[in-house]
């Protein structure tokens, strides 16, 4: 379970009159690296540990009361290996060897572990297993898999605080923008409109979902909605936000000239934020395809070199007047 936590970098200044306004400066995607994938990849080791552990406990009670199951410790000390291997994926912090560790090695394992436990346990009869050992396995496994319920719900509730830390990250790095920008005379009601979507449509209903420990709920959560791109309900925070900050940066540049050439300049750079916006209002609450995403974050990005160009155009004229 993965969470998409790429975002865009947000942040640079320049001056107008001498007061400094935010600009957002964008990579060439406009996405960077999320400080939390370690804490995504531990979560998901959890959840592996206990699925693998669950088997490989069942696999070693079986041997243990079975003399003629002792095949299956071959199997427990491979997948007890196999867990060690993805630990260390997960200390050097490499998401792509660990989904290929799970899927290329650990699954076959897990597989062949299972199908092995299912033959030796066709044999119970003809081994002469006694219903008092039967009865002793199936206690056994009972409990295991209460222990693996409790581990994997936690497990995903722990993912689902590791989501909502990084949503309340974003928000709160929002607001602080927010406040250097109202200080330095800029509108920024439309992004508190942006934040207060953000809340109420996907923190809130995360936070709750948290809150009661539900897994159920916290999975429903991160399946299907997201602050930024990749969910079946996506709310494009960073690029609504950053179409909101441009258009209030170029409505107090617009308010405080009248020069032609500027106004002109400023008329080109509010075409490309109107082109963003457009292809956002189709996009709607839907993970971008790969042009739509191309097309509201170049235009942004366009839009936001305008502004930089009209900044200093006007420190340049303000210096020689």
């Amino acid at each position: 379970m993965m969470i998409n936590m790429k975002r865009p970098v947000i942040a640079a200044a320049a001056t107008l009159f001498l007061l400094a306004i935010a600009i957002p400066a964008f990579t060439a995607c406009g996405l960077a690296e999320s400080p939390y994938e370690q804490q995504i990849l531990q979560a998901r080791y959890d959840m592996v540990n206990a699925r693998v552990g669950f088997a490989a406990g069942v696999l070693s009670d079986t041997s243990s009361l079975v003399v003629n199951a002792s095949d299956l410790n071959a199997h427990v000390d491979k997948l007890n290996g196999d867990l060690n291997t993805l630990k260390g994926f997960v200390n050097s912090n490499d998401r792509s060897g660990f989904d290929s560790f799970v899927s290329g090695t650990i699954q076959p394992d897990m597989k062949s572990a299972l199908d092995a436990l299912k033959a030796d346990m066709q044999q119970f009869k003809a081994w002469g297993v006694s219903g008092e050992t039967i009865k002793q396995l199936r206690e056994d496994y009972q409990a295991r898999k209460s222990t693996f319920e409790q581990q994997t719900n936690a497990a995903i509730v722990e993912l689902g605080n590791i989501r909502l830390t990084y949503y309340n990250d974003v928000v709160s790095k929002a607001d602080a923008r927010m406040s250097e920008m109202s200080a330095r005379g800029i509108d920024v009601s439309g992004m508190q409109g942006v934040t207060a979507g953000a809340e109420s449509n996907v923190v809130s209903p995360l936070q709750s979902a948290v809150s009661s420990g539900d897994a159920n709920a916290v999975k429903e959560q991160l399946k299907d909605k997201c602050i930024a791109n990749g969910a079946p309900y996506s709310y494009h925070i960073y690029a609504k936000l950053d179409l909101e900050a441009l258009n209030a940066v170029g409505a107090k540049i617009g308010a405080g000239t009248n020069n032609s050439s500027i106004q002109q300049q400023l008329a080109a750079v509010n075409e490309k934020l109107s082109n963003a916006e457009g292809t956002l209002n189709v996009v709607g609450t839907n993970p971008y395809t790969a042009d739509q995403q191309s097309q509201v974050w170049d235009n942004l990005k366009a839009a936001s070199e305008g502004l930089k160009e009209i900044i200093k155009e006007l420190n340049c004229q303000n210096a020689q007047g």
